[in-house]
């Protein structure tokens, strides 16, 4: 695994814990900075009071889903880049994903390189970079 080109502040956002753990594994080994959640409104939260460049939420949350958390992290943050994950994929799902802008929209099981290559991507666009 080669680190990243462009390190990064990312928020993490799921409920379950295994997969909050190897995000944070992975992301981290390849040079991000984590911040690890598992519900939607501690996620709120934090984007009150840290910088983030990108935001990675499970679409099927406790109480705010991941759709609805980014809604709300729009209202305060309208550049900030998003993707989302979910087990249950839905067309609406993907939809909505895409309505609010997400950067990607990410099936679990997925990829280490897929995610670390997303997660790449996503910064860049968050700070202008077009290469």
């Amino acid at each position: 695994m080669t680190p990243s080109r462009i390190p990064g502040r990312i928020l993490v956002i799921d409920d379950d814990k295994s997969a909050r753990l190897l995000l944070e594994r992975v992301l981290t080994r390849a040079g991000h900075t984590v911040v690890l959640v598992d519900n939607g409104e501690q996620g709120l939260k934090l984007l009150t009071q840290q910088p983030f460049d990108l935001i990675i939420t499970d679409k099927n949350l406790p109480g705010l889903d991941g759709l609805e958390v980014l809604r709300q992290a729009r209202a305060h943050h309208a550049s900030l880049q998003a993707i989302i994950i979910t087990g249950f994929p839905t067309p609406e799902t993907k939809t909505s994903a895409k309505d609010l802008g997400v950067f990607s929209y990410v099936t679990k099981p997925f990829g280490i390189l897929d995610i670390l290559g997303t997660c790449d991507g996503a910064i860049r666009a968050a700070r202008g970079v077009t290469a």
